[in-house]
C-alpha cells in the first residue's frame, strides 16, 4: 500500500492532479494571427499584411497589432477590390517581412498560435521565411476551421463571417488581417465558454492536431 501511495503523490507532484492531462485552455495565453496576401500561391504570391491578437484562453484579449508587409510586388487590382483593399500603393510604403518577422516573433512568445484554415497562413510565413532566410521556429499552431466545425456542427459554413453570423457576433469588418483575429477570438471565446474544463490535450484531438511552425507534425 506505501508503494501504490508513494506513487499517487509522485503523480500528483508532477502532473498536478492524478487526473490531469495538460493545461487547462482557459489558462494558456493563445496568439490568435492571419495574414492578407497578393493571391493564393504561397510559392508566387506574398504577404501583404500580418494581423495578431493575443488573448487568454478564456477570451481576455492581452494586446493587438497588425504590420502592413512590403510584398516587393504589385497587388492585383481583382485582390484589392474583391478581397482586403490593400493598394500597391500602401503596400510599397511598409517594412519587408524580414524587418517585421522579429517583431511578430516577439509578440507572440511561447504563446500557442490559432489561425483559421492555418493551412494557409503557415504555408506563407513558411515560404516568407525561406525567402528571407530566416530559420523555422518551434511554434505550435491551432487550426481553428476543423475546431470551429466541432465545436458548431450545424452551421451551414465555418467561414469567419458567415459563422460570425450565424452565432449572433457583431462586427462589420472582415479581410483584414487584425479585425479576422479578433473575429477568431470572439467564436474562440464563446466555444470554449461551454468547455471551461477543456484541457490542452483536448483542444488538439478536437483541433486535429497542431500544426507547428518548423514542419513537426
Amino acid at each position: 500500500m506505501f508503494v501504490k501511495e508513494k506513487f499517487l503523490v509522485l503523480l500528483i507532484l508532477l502532473t498536478g492532479s492524478v487526473f490531469a492531462d495538460g493545461p487547462l485552455v482557459k489558462e494558456t495565453i493563445f496568439v490568435a494571427f492571419d495574414t492578407e496576401t497578393t493571391g493564393f500561391s504561397s510559392k508566387n504570391d506574398r504577404i501583404v499584411e500580418i494581423g495578431v491578437v493575443k488573448f487568454r484562453g478564456d477570451g481576455k484579449v492581452l494586446a493587438s497589432t497588425n504590420w502592413l508587409v512590403n510584398p516587393q510586388r504589385s497587388v492585383p487590382e481583382y485582390v484589392i477590390r474583391n478581397v482586403h483593399g490593400i493598394s500597391t500603393e500602401m503596400a510599397a510604403e511598409a517594412p519587408l517581412f524580414r524587418e517585421v518577422w522579429p517583431e511578430f516573433s516577439a509578440f507572440c512568445g511561447d504563446a500557442i498560435l490559432i489561425a483559421h484554415n492555418a493551412n494557409f497562413d503557415v504555408g506563407f510565413l513558411k515560404a516568407e521565411l525561406k525567402r528571407a532566410k530566416i530559420d523555422l521556429q518551434a511554434l505550435a499552431v491551432v487550426d481553428t476551421l476543423p475546431l470551429f466545425r466541432n465545436w458548431f456542427p450545424h452551421a451551414l459554413s465555418h467561414s469567419l463571417e458567415p459563422l460570425s453570423v450565424y452565432l449572433g457576433l457583431s462586427g462589420d469588418t472582415y479581410h483584414r488581417a487584425e479585425a479576422d483575429a479578433f473575429h477568431i477570438v470572439t467564436i474562440f471565446k464563446l466555444g470554449i465558454k461551454d468547455r471551461p474544463a477543456m484541457t490542452l490535450r483536448q483542444l488538439e484531438q478536437e483541433a486535429k492536431g497542431f500544426q507547428w511552425l518548423d514542419g513537426r507534425r
